[in-house]
């Protein structure tokens, strides 16, 4: 399958790098497309990058959702809001979400669910800590979390999942999960989904891997054979080092 890189800005970007980031994709590495790529900026910048990114191949992308249609929820945004702005991606389950806001597996079903019966691809992050790793549960925690997130959901609806494996100790620390340590962990990620759906479908969804992923280490682990392509925080604010990871993509 064609690589699929995702970019994380997390809490940060303007409208300004939008233009930049765009323009230098435009001119790096979408002519011809080196990979899929996509977008997920803070939910004020959503607008100013569909209009950017107009009469091009890179998708739009959410950090999050509510699990509600609609109603008095503070801070919320909701699906169909989303929807208005061409969305067509939409992390939930990241770890940050996890760890600092109390989101649990539950909570993070209903995301998935509620983006995918509105058409939106759920990238839905998995992880383990360090302390799991290092205690031989990371394979385990992974598995669990990847079940729970999916649970109730058709196998047909799984498929339109995107599955982004974070350790949780190497995000934002500079740590890299080795390429033959990720690629294992997602090996065991795939087999399950075969469980889950079918081999056939399995092989389709693509498995991404995040954590401090950057120009100078994607090539190595973006070859690796069940390492579908990357979810990218810090290096995706960084225009010449976005392209340098898409190009590690081909």
């Amino acid at each position: 399958m064609t690589k699929l890189v995702v970019g994380n800005w997390k809490m940060n970007g303007s409208r300004s790098l939008i233009e930049q980031m765009v323009e230098t994709l435009k001119q790096e590495v979408l002519n011809p497309p080196l990979a899929q790529v996509a977008i997920c900026p803070p939910f004020p910048l959503i607008p100013a990058l569909e209009s950017a990114v107009a009469q091009s191949s890179i998708g739009v992308g959410a950090q999050n959702v509510s699990n509600h249609l609609s109603g008095a929820y503070t801070g919320d945004v909701s699906v169909s809001m989303l929807k208005e702005f061409n969305v067509t991606y939409g992390i939930v389950g990241h770890s940050e979400r996890r760890s600092y806001f109390g989101e649990t597996d539950e909570l993070v079903q209903q995301k998935v669910k509620i983006l995918l019966e509105h058409g939106i691809r759920p990238i839905m992050c998995i992880g383990e800590s360090l302390e799991q790793r290092e205690s031989g549960e990371h394979e385990a925690t992974v598995l669990y979390q990847l079940v729970e997130g999916l649970k109730d959901i058709a196998a047909d609806q799984i498929a339109q999942c995107v599955i982004a494996y974070e350790p949780v100790w190497a995000i934002g620390t500079g740590k890299t999960a080795t390429p033959e340590q990720a690629n294992q962990m997602h090996q065991v990620i795939r087999t399950k989904l075969i469980e889950l759906t079918s081999e056939e479908s399995a092989k389709a969804i693509p498995i991404l891997y995040g954590g401090s992923v950057k120009g100078s280490n994607a090539a190595e682990l973006l070859n690796q054979s069940d390492i579908d392509g990357a979810l990218v925080g810090g290096a995706s604010l960084k225009p010449d080092d976005f392209c340098q990871i898409i190009r590690g993509a081909s």
